[in-house]
């Protein structure tokens, strides 16, 4: 629908509880949880007191929506978002450069990518009833004048695994420009089949593919360089410059060589090295003391280094495993099968609690730097690399961010991240291994 005119808040409010109140029913018990799971929506957001209006041009104000759903896996929600049109121009259904719709927006899903929450069936998504898989609602009236009120209606599906997502989008007229970012975005909360909660969110949220977070913790508040994925939906693959076990001279690549070559759009650096400005590291340029399976040649490299007293992370079949002593994994029979994994020291965090390594760091580990780390919480990979921080800094950080689980890597000189086809960090040293993403 549309209104004209400016419409207070008191009226927007009320409207929106009857959107609300057509676009859902009494809870709903999920199919393959009767009795057991039920999903609930949270009270809708008010618009603001004013807003501006009369701007040259396209543009749009957020005047209210929904509240955020909790649903039982499988289950649909319809979700409404008000945007006030505040520009000079009318927005015009069905008439391309004119006609105003919603768009998946960063961090969560990212700007025009598919969505978990729901789509046209097209490329993965679900199908929901949305215009396109990036594409989450349309003007529901023909015309939505300056000055006028668009209520956008969508449905959402909760996916079937437990946890909390996140589906951040903004307005734009199609084939004409973007409209303003207000932020807006619905936190979709999807319970266990048996009714129970999701381990709780993490002390500070992050969204999916790269990020630059300032994160709050007792031993202060430090930057970090994130890259988030779905373990679902990306291959974690280490490589390494060398195919035979390498002591001297060792050779080495660019971390975005590593990406490029292996069809990849994400990478880190990885273990410890020898690095040729180092005096102590004459006559052994560029080795490295740490067990990397190269997910290419299909097999471990250093595989003596792996029975040691090293950290470790192995991956495959979309799932981490992290041991506190690589020498637990030998000794527990190599379990497999393996697509990827590297070993370092120390492991940060195991189930989520943190590992005091403090007794094994090193004097530059104490020091306050550049550090980098991979991690899980079972649902996503962390790629992340902590400015000013000593490596026990790190863990604290790790885990505000919500992973559970994580290995320390090297840092300093040596630490790179490339995403999207640039460096977020770096490109620091020639590495002889490194940490790459790839997508189906």
């Amino acid at each position: 629908m549309s209104l004209r005119g400016p419409v207070s808040a008191l009226t927007a409010a009320v409207l929106l509880a009857n959107a609300l109140a057509l676009g859902s029913s009494a809870p709903i018990h999920a199919a393959s949880a009767v009795a057991v799971c039920i999903g609930s929506a949270g009270p809708g957001i008010p618009p603001p007191s004013t807003v501006p209006g009369g701007i040259s041009g396209f543009h749009a104000q957020w005047y209210g929506q929904s509240g955020y759903p909790t649903l039982c896996p499988g289950q649909r929600s319809t979700a409404t978002v008000a945007f006030y049109n505040s520009g000079s121009l009318g927005w015009v259904s069905g008439r391309m450069g004119e006609s105003a719709y919603l768009g998946t927006w960063g961090p969560e899903p990212g700007q025009d990518q598919r969505s978990l929450l729901g789509g046209d069936g097209q490329i993965g998504s679900p199908s929901t009833g949305w215009p396109r898989y990036n594409r989450i609602a349309i003007q529901p009236a023909a015309y939505v004048g300056p000055g006028q009120v668009s209520w956008f209606q969508f449905a959402i599906e909760a996916p079937a695994l437990a946890g909390y997502y996140r589906l951040y989008l903004r307005p734009l007229v199609e084939g004409a420009s973007w409209m303003e970012d207000f932020g807006v975005f619905w936190l979709v909360t999807v319970l266990n089949a048996d009714g129970s909660a999701p381990p709780p969110l993490p002390a500070v949220l992050s969204g999916t593919g790269y990020s630059f977070l300032n994160v709050p913790i007792v031993r202060g508040t430090f930057g970090v360089h994130l890259i988030k994925e779905r373990l679902a939906q990306v291959t974690v693959r280490t490589l390494t410059a060398n195919v035979t076990d390498c002591s001297a001279d060792c050779p080495v690549k660019p971390l975005a060589q590593y990406v490029v070559e292996n069809n990849a759009y994400a990478g880190m650096h990885g273990t410890y090295l020898c690095p040729p400005d180092y005096p102590a590291c004459v006559g052994k340029v560029n080795s490295y003391d740490y067990a990397v399976y190269n997910s290419n040649l299909s097999r471990w490299l250093n595989q003596r280094a792996l029975n040691g007293q090293n950290g470790l992370v192995t991956f495959a079949g979309g799932g981490a495993t992290f041991y506190r002593r690589g020498a637990t994994y030998v000794q527990s029979g190599s379990p497999g099968p393996v697509t990827a994994g590297i070993s370092n020291y120390p492991l940060l965090l195991l189930n989520g609690v943190v590992v005091d390594s403090e007794a094994e760091q090193s004097a530059s580990q104490m020091l306050r730097g550049t550090k980098g780390s991979l991690g899980s919480d079972g649902t996503f990979v962390y790629l992340a690399v902590v400015t000013n921080a000593s490596v026990t800094d790190t863990v604290y950080v790790l885990q505000a961010l919500g992973v559970k689980d994580a290995l320390n890597l090297d840092g300093g000189g040596t630490s790179a991240m490339y995403i999207g086809g640039a460096y977020k960090v770096g490109p620091g040293r020639l590495l002889p291994n490194a940490v790459v993403l790839t997508k189906p």
